[in-house]
This record gives C-alpha cells, structure tokens and sequence, in this order.
C-alpha cells in the first residue's frame, strides 16, 4: 500500500473537496502500484485456467525427437 503524505485538494465554493492534487512522483507511483496488482490478478487467472501443460523432461524429449 503505498502511503500519500501531504494531500491537497481543490474545494468547490462550499469547501467540498472536488479534486486530489498529487505529485507527479505519488502519481507515477500509485500507477506503478495499479500495474502490479493488475499483473499479479492475470498471474492468478492464467494459473487457474492453465490447461494442457508438459512436463520439462517430456518437452525436451520433443524437441529433440523433431531434431532427428
């Protein structure tokens, strides 16, 4: 999680807080944070859906039989 120090925000009239500003660091880094997490969930995905895998000895065995 990544903790944000220093907040500030754009109020409307009333003092509603209507927009975050952030560094352009904070950004950068939440956005790296999103991308991370986004490729952890497809990481979880594709090992949920995996199918049709081959054991390393019997792939090696391919490769070389379709050498000769």
């Amino acid at each position: 999680m990544i903790a944000l120090k220093n907040i500030d925000y754009l109020t409307d009239e009333k003092g509603q807080k209507k927009s975050v500003v952030l560094k352009v660091t904070d950004f950068m880094r939440i956005q790296e944070e999103i991308e991370d997490l986004e490729d952890a969930l497809e990481l979880e995905k594709s090992r949920k859906e995996a199918s049709g895998f081959k054991k390393w000895k019997d792939f090696l065995k391919e490769i070389e039989s379709k050498k000769a």
